[in-house]
């Protein structure tokens, strides 16, 4: 609570005292109340609650309260950077190859650094490690792939070192009348801290300057937007830019720049703009990961609408040449001053930068890069690691996957998936065979217990830990066994490296799937997802026996639908449910009859 204002239980005796009859405490830590203290009729309840309590309350007649105590994530962040809070001594990583991409950690948390990535095994999700609260309550989500990974941060480089280039001199925009400088981006990314540089550099040139910073009520990942407008005689009349009036637009997030309210105040054939490539996911994206960014359209929008367009992949360069992307709009402003479109010089920015006191030395560096890039965009991206490299996004899809399902089971496992792929592919529509490729690998890799234990072991798994916690961490795997679960436990169980030896046991009695002697294959979710192959086979099987030039597209539509298939346990049921009725029905209507999921299990047996 505030300084010297109420704590949580006075608030809710002065709220009885007004005649609340119902009050409900949620937090994320129970241990703060005791139940001696809790004033008769208020509730206490744990913070997952939540949903659960507006409900309740919302039934209620009459007046009602519902009190939410707990620290705000961000302020927690910003105080760990200040050095005044304590930094818990791990990270929560997301194994690739496990993870189903499902968002179910997503909805947990309601967290945007939970992200939807590509991969050569289809979208799976990460967390983003520098925007991270550390609230850890995404391992809630149901999911097997979580790892839990020690860091020592004293003892590792935080972020890297590369020498920044002699850059040349930029030439320095005329202030004529007025410039106007629209900084569109979101919170929690330092917009408006950029937008008070550029004011103080402004004014150390000998400008004036008005400003406005919208905010709204974003603290993080929520839609941001600063103008600067510089003048030399006198003030500008209005310190918000209005319609067609932006000279230099700054696009630190291409939806916020591409909004509605910014495309108002660009003007087309005169305003240019800096606009970041970087895909940063949006709320929707986190929690439904098959949702697209909204992609092409969203830059075409603001160049229809500028004089012209400076593009950059701002993330991925200032991620690898400073270790990090906290100081992106900075660069981004370097960009836009070595293009010749800020009135202000180099040494005054630089001299802001300085005042503001905050990453001094890395914020130059960023400042610098941007400048670079504008004068070597080869030669910084190289710098910056962006090159191409030989890996797995090299190997050819059929032949990864064929690869995959005989670590998964064995060489004839491979070759049923294979002489599926041969058929459709002698058909020559390559969409179509990649369609059925990547969604019958899905259903025949299927996470059992032996492969998630196989998938812990990859080399591969062990490298995404080292990349957050350093070549000696330590990892604890977070799993919750379906025996156990089946047993009544309701939480995730730690498992150290003292397991390793079961997980080794466990890959090797992979070869026990599907036989009489297939314990954990007795469940009725391994059942389920074992049916779903053979379904999935006699489906395509209709399809190719009805397939024509005008059909292809549906096709391929119905060949990707097992890809909603996705989560673990009863997430997984439920979606497999659907998505066996959908299947059902389109086959159907693409065959010329209606099938149930009953009729394609028949087609599969014989």
């Amino acid at each position: 609570h505030p300084f010297g204002q109420l704590d949580v239980l006075s608030l809710c005796k002065v709220l009885q005292a007004e005649g609340v009859q119902h009050i409900i405490v949620t937090t994320d830590d129970l241990a703060r109340y005791r139940l001696a203290d809790v004033p008769a009729g208020v509730k206490v309840w744990g913070r997952t609650r939540i949903d659960e309590a507006q409900q309740l309350l919302a039934w209620q007649p009459g007046c009602t309260v519902l009190i939410h105590d707990q620290r705000c994530a961000a302020e927690k962040r910003r105080d760990r950077k200040r050095g005044k809070a304590e930094t818990p001594p791990f990270r929560m990583v997301i194994n690739e190859r496990i993870c189903e991409g499902c968002g179910d950690c997503a909805d947990k948390s309601n967290c945007l650094s939970v992200q939807p990535v590509d991969t050569p095994f289809g979208r799976k999700t990460r967390i983003d490690q520098d925007s991270c609260n550390l609230d850890f309550t995404c391992a809630e989500g149901d999911c097997p792939a979580f790892m839990k990974v020690s860091v020592e941060p004293a003892k590792q480089p935080k972020h890297r070192d590369v020498p920044v280039p002699a850059v040349p001199a930029p030439i320095t925009a005329p202030v004529g009348a007025g410039v106007t400088i629209r900084m569109a981006g979101i919170g929690g990314t330092g917009v408006v801290t950029v937008s008070q540089i550029l004011g103080t550099a402004s004014m150390l040139q000998g400008f004036h300057v008005r400003g406005l910073d919208q905010t709204g009520l974003s603290q993080k990942a929520g839609p941001v937007v600063s103008d600067v407008r510089i003048s030399a005689d006198e003030p500008l009349p209005s310190n918000k830019a209005n319609a067609s009036s932006v000279d230099v637009l700054l696009a630190f997030d291409q939806l916020v720049g591409g909004s509605d309210a910014t495309v108002h105040t660009m003007a087309a054939g005169h305003t240019v703009a800096v606009v970041n490539t970087a895909v940063v996911p949006t709320g929707g994206m986190v929690v439904h990961p098959e949702r697209a960014f909204p992609g092409a359209e969203v830059t075409d929008r603001i160049d229809s609408n500028v004089g012209s367009t400076i593009k950059v992949d701002a993330q991925r360069i200032v991620h690898g040449l400073l270790g990090d992307d906290s100081t992106i709009n900075v660069f981004m402003l370097g960009v836009a001053l070595q293009s010749g479109l800020l009135p202000i010089t180099v040494e005054q920015l630089e001299r802001a930068i300085t005042l503001n006191g905050t990453a001094v030395k890395k914020n130059i560096a960023a400042l610098t890069w941007g400048r670079a890039w504008v004068a070597d965009a080869k030669g910084t991206e190289e710098a910056a690691g962006l090159v191409t490299t030989v890996g797995a996004d090299d190997t050819p899809l059929l032949q990864r996957l064929t690869e995959d399902l005989t670590a998964y089971q064995s060489s004839r496992y491979a070759a049923r998936f294979t002489a599926v792929i041969d058929r459709v592919a002698a058909l020559g529509h390559d969409d179509l065979t990649e369609a059925v490729a990547r969604n019958l690998h899905k259903l025949m890799a299927y996470k059992d217990e032996y492969e998630v234990a196989r998938l812990l072991l990859l080399p591969s798994a062990r490298a995404q830990a080292e990349a957050v916690g350093g070549p000696h961490t330590k990892v604890e795997w977070m799993l919750h066994p379906p025996a156990l679960r089946a047993l009544g436990w309701k939480h995730k169980i730690s498992f150290g490296r003292f397991s390793r030896p079961a997980f080794w046991a466990l890959r090797a009695a992979r070869r026990l799937r599907g036989t009489p002697f297939d314990v954990p294959g007795w469940a009725h979710v391994r059942r389920v997802e074992r049916a779903m192959v053979p379904e999935y086979i006699a489906a395509v099987d209709v399809l190719l026996v009805n397939l024509t030039d005008a059909n292809v597209a549906e096709a391929v539509a119905i060949a990707t639908l097992p890809d909603r298939v996705r989560g673990y346990e009863h997430l997984k049921m439920e979606r497999a449910a659907a998505y066996r009725e959908e299947l059902a029905r389109r086959i159907g209507e693409f065959g010329g009859a209606q099938r149930s999921s009953a009729e394609l299990a028949g087609l599969a047996g014989s």
